[in-house]
């Protein structure tokens, strides 16, 4: 398994969007999106090439969507992995937004 390192932007990326699905959803929904989360970080973490490469954006980057069948999420993973196999989590982006602004 791949060391898997969240920057902080990813961080308050994370809490943000739980804390708004709890806002907006409630605390067992909440519970099951940062489940969702957190089993995406595990999936990057194992397999560090598994995401869709989007060097259009910027050489190197990785996306990896956190859905999973029957299992509705609207959220990307923006990653790297270093030279040292190191998955660096850059960002958690709602699958809307522009990534290229996001990233600056």
């Amino acid at each position: 398994m791949a060391r898997l390192v969240r920057s902080p932007l990813a961080k308050r990326d994370i809490v943000e969007v739980i804390a708004f699905t709890k806002r907006r959803w409630g605390d067992e929904q909440a519970r099951l999106y940062r489940a969702l989360i957190m089993e995406a970080l595990l999936a990057v973490a194992r397999d560090p090439h598994a995401g869709k490469p989007r060097d259009d954006i910027r050489k190197g980057l990785l996306a990896f969507h956190i859905r999973q069948p029957g299992r509705d999420a609207r959220h990307v993973l923006l990653y790297v992995v270093g030279e040292d196999g190191t998955a660096r989590v850059l960002r958690l982006l709602h699958d809307a937004m522009d990534f290229e602004r996001q990233l600056r």
